[in-house]
């Protein structure tokens, strides 16, 4: 059986089902409840700050992976290519966090025609500053520090930027004393910083010729060394009390007026914890604090979580904790609450956003919402709860007077987006208490220069496509910032009446402006505006809204220009095209055949070659004979390019090799560029391009006092140049890429260490891998080359696996074949002797098989190592 409550009829979200049952009708909207939308006006321009009254520090709106080139599947994924996205989340200057809160504040002056509007200022938006709005002669002017060119401002800036801003007027206020007779207190004025709160008193003095002067007096300030301030908010019930929030749940309430009393005038500023016990509500579930603020009663709070709304009742020694709203767990993961405000002067009633929905819930009703609407402002960070009456002011007929006293308005929006969104509700008639929403959401534009035509908005979507991907759009556009709403009486001065009513508004732009716009309510839903029409433009200047420092760049300034011709065609396929057009240009294109070797190169290079050649000469290196050069772990790649080193002719081998007192002169442009190339290891034989060496121990520029060596030095030449300059000399034809040719001896490499590793082996793309006999007696094991195994290590890019054979295929040495490599065994590094007959008779092999007993003894005990041979698929045999 149906249930035929109201509470029912709050299921169905408004703007997402047809016929909602809390939707009032458009023909009631007509005969009771009046116009719903609100067009702008009017707009004037009144003043222009010194400087942007908020700055951004420089955001990159690319992700790490974006800066960093990724690298194809030819390439194994490094740590360069794998940073984390989370990098940025973590950035504190995050534009979209640091204009959550509206940044412009209103303090009517009481007794007077003027309005005080505070906003961050200063370099590093670290101070308060504020100016006097008055009226003069229908016409609204603003008065400042030094006339009408400076702002006013706090003489004492903070270490922290402002967040927000929030005033507390005072309805009983009075003279000060002292140096301060002749100045009132009419409010209070609190500034958050991220771990930091600061209270001020609000002073004006009243000149002789009516003019006022404001006055900023600072009371004390809180500071959080451990924690994040999330929300500090005013009581409306006693102007002097606030309450803080941290984002470990923790909540303060502070209190001024201990600090009127002349008595104690060194008194600092202390706060009472309330101690709520959050862990049965909370617990371990994901989520952050959102806001705070006072309810009906002084003592009774909503604290706001991104996954529920708590009702703190603190009246008692023993606080209690109600539930008020649960985030769905039946709704996307990222829609959890964003924003919150409570609601009407009673303080009842909490209006809640999400991602996708909007919720007006009674606290007196928990877990079942008033109302609920479907949204489509993207990521929404702020919003505002008035009353419909504040809206419609200045109404000339009164046929819809009880609609406006018994409404409210609700803007969700995003200033960052500059998207916002009003959705107006009531009870239907005068004599109901069940709340309705009236009429769906409209749009509503807080911008001065906008036209919202259908023809706009497609021009400015296409213009903000056309950007670079890091720039922001918003650095191309004058948003706004913050807004206040003028009362009723200073804007009585300022317009005359209207039909239906409206509603003064002062914004504050990116740019620094502020300016007044007139809205006033009507039936049809209009926003464009025939001269912002004609006017707007998309190419619009960089406003200074990201921050370029206070001064210019004041050194001289040098370029070095490099010439990547090589580079291109290397990377477009066309490296073998560019050298041939080159060396034919090149008269002395005749000096690289012709010049003679070294006597460093032939003690390196040439004995090298020669010691892994197989035939004793340097005619051609087969590709088991590089099996010899593998101790450490190697990949086939690196034997690929091992075998393509060495069986390239010593005459172009040679232009990879060089001392530096043979290298070509550097061009003078370049001299102070440090350049320096790796020693090239001539104790041993191996071979090209030696991946393990010692490190340079040099950094900066070659001087008198540190010069370069006289050791051969290299690779100078990348190897993909040299295959290139190879096939030019040899008259070849084919045009195929170095990294095709690599690739294909890959496949050799594979060939071959399948046969190395033995029938008995399986494959390299089996997964599983045989080792030789690793005991005791492996000094006296058969000569031959099935000393080997291989293993496949475990790469992930994007989350999922590397499937790059040639780089995750792992050879290794197991065995030794001499006497000389048993140190060698299951040791990541290679013993290498300078004196080359080193006797080992029965005294070492009995010391030998004592440490190896002891060793293989030691690793089946080593639990780690043991679960590295599962995980790696080695099969041990001790």
């Amino acid at each position: 059986m149906m249930d035929h409550s109201d509470e029912w009829k709050s299921l169905w979200p408004i703007s997402s089902v047809h016929s909602p049952p809390l939707l009032l009708p458009q023909t009631t909207i007509t005969t009771t409840i009046g116009p719903l939308f609100f067009t702008p006006q009017t707009h004037h321009h009144i003043f222009t700050l010194p400087s942007t009254p908020t700055q951004i520090p420089p955001y990159p709106s690319l992700t790490p992976s974006r800066f960093l080139h990724k690298s194809s599947s030819s390439i194994l994924p490094s740590t360069a290519t794998s940073v984390s996205p989370q990098l940025l989340s973590s950035v504190s200057s995050n534009p979209e966090q640091l204009l959550a809160h509206n940044c412009l504040q209103l303090l009517r002056c009481p007794g007077t025609d003027s309005t005080l509007a505070f906003f961050p200022t200063g370099p590093n938006s670290d101070r308060v500053g504020f100016v006097v709005l008055s009226v003069e002669d229908s016409r609204l002017t603003v008065v400042g520090d030094y006339g009408e060119t400076e702002v006013c401002s706090f003489k004492d800036g903070f270490v922290h930027r402002i967040v927000e801003i929030s005033v507390s007027p005072l309805a009983d206020y009075g003279y000060g004393s002292g140096e301060n007779f002749d100045s009132i207190i009419i409010g209070y004025l609190l500034v958050s910083t991220t771990n930091s709160v600061h209270y001020y008193n609000i002073r004006i003095r009243m000149e002789h010729s009516g003019n006022i002067t404001p006055r900023l007096e600072l009371v004390d300030h809180k500071s959080f060394k451990s924690s994040v301030l999330v929300l500090a908010c005013w009581s409306p019930h006693i102007p002097e009390e606030s309450l803080v929030l941290l984002d470990n749940g923790d909540l303060y309430l502070f209190d001024l007026d201990s600090f009127s009393g002349p008595t104690m005038p060194s008194q600092r500023l202390t706060g009472k914890k309330v101690k709520v016990l959050w862990e049965e509500y909370v617990g371990v579930e994901k989520g952050r604090w959102l806001s705070c603020d006072f309810s009906w009663h002084p003592r009774i709070f909503v604290v706001v979580r991104s996954s529920g709304v708590f009702l703190v009742d603190a009246r008692s020694e023993t606080y209690s904790i109600i539930p008020l709203l649960k985030h769905s767990t039946e709704e996307p993961t990222n829609d959890g609450f964003l924003v919150f405000s409570v609601v009407g002067p009673d303080r009842f009633y909490f209006t809640l956003a999400s991602n996708h929905m909007l919720f007006l819930c009674d606290i007196r009703k928990p877990m079942m919402p008033v109302l609920r609407w479907a949204h489509n402002v993207a990521n929404p960070s702020y919003i505002f709860v008035s009353s419909l009456s504040e809206l419609r002011s200045l109404c000339e007929d009164d046929t819809y007077n009880w609609a406006s006293e018994a409404g409210y308005g609700i803007l969700l929006g995003s200033f960052w987006n500059c998207e916002y969104s009003l959705f107006c509700y009531g009870p239907p008639g005068p004599d109901s208490s069940t709340f309705y929403a009236w009429g769906l959401p409209s749009d509503l534009s807080l911008g001065t220069h906008e036209c919202r035509c259908g023809s706009c908005l497609v021009k400015e979507d296409f213009s903000k496509d056309q950007l670079p991907v890091w720039i922001n759009w918003q650095q191309k556009k004058d948003f706004v910032l913050g807004f206040g709403i003028l009362d009723e009486e200073i804007s009585s001065q300022l317009f005359e009446p209207d039909n239906f009513g409206g509603f003064a508004v002062i914004t504050l732009t990116a740019s620094g402006n502020l300016e007044l716009q007139r809205y006033h309510a009507s039936w049809d839903y209009s926003q464009t505006s025939e001269k912002c029409h004609v006017d707007q433009s998309f190419d619009l200047e960089d406003y200074v809204l990201f921050e370029t420092g206070e001064e210019g760049y004041k050194f001289r300034k040098v370029f070095q220009y490099l010439k990547l011709d090589w580079l291109d065609g290397y990377l477009n396929s066309d490296l073998n095209r560019i050298l041939s057009i080159n060396l034919y240009k090149n008269s002395d294109n005749d000096v690289p055949r012709n010049a003679s070797f070294s006597q460093e190169f032939h003690e390196c290079i040439c004995r090298s070659l020669k010691e892994y050649s197989s035939g004793g000469a340097h005619v051609s290196i087969n590709i088991i004979d590089l099996f010899k050069d593998v101790y450490l772990p190697t990949s086939i790649h690196e034997i690929a390019l091992r075998s393509v080193w060495a069986n390239l002719p010593k005459k172009v081998l040679r232009l990879a090799f060089s001392t530096y007192s043979d290298l070509p002169n550097v061009p003078a442009k370049l001299k102070n560029i440090p350049f320096e190339f790796l020693e090239v290891p001539c104790e041993q034989p191996s071979l090209p391009p030696f991946f393990f060496r010692v490190p340079s121990s040099r950094s900066g520029k070659w001087s008198e006092k540190h010069k370069p060596s006289d050791h051969l030095v290299g690779p100078i030449t990348p190897i993909p140049f040299l295959m290139a300059y190879h096939k030019t000399l040899m008259l070849k034809a084919d045009n195929r890429p170095a990294d095709s040719e690599i690739n294909l001896e890959c496949d050799k490499v594979t060939r071959v260490a399948n046969e190395v590793i033995g029938s008995e082996s399986q494959s390299f793309n089996d997964h599983t891998v045989s080792l030789a006999d690793d005991n005791e007696d492996a000094l006296h094991s058969c000569n031959n080359l099935q000393h080997f195994s291989s293993y496949k290590t475990r790469a992930t890019m994007d989350g999922s696996d590397f499937e790059d054979e040639k780089h995750r295929n792992i050879l290794f040495r197991v065995g030794q074949k001499d006497e000389k490599e048993i140190f060698d065994s299951g040791c990541l590094l290679q013993f290498k002797f300078k004196e080359q007959n080193t006797s080992f008779g029965e005294k070492e092999k009995k010391f030998y098989k004592i440490y190896k007993r002891q060793f293989s003894d030691f690793k089946q005990k080593f639990d780690r190592y043991q679960a590295y041979l599962t995980e790696s698929n080695i099969a041990s045999h001790e």
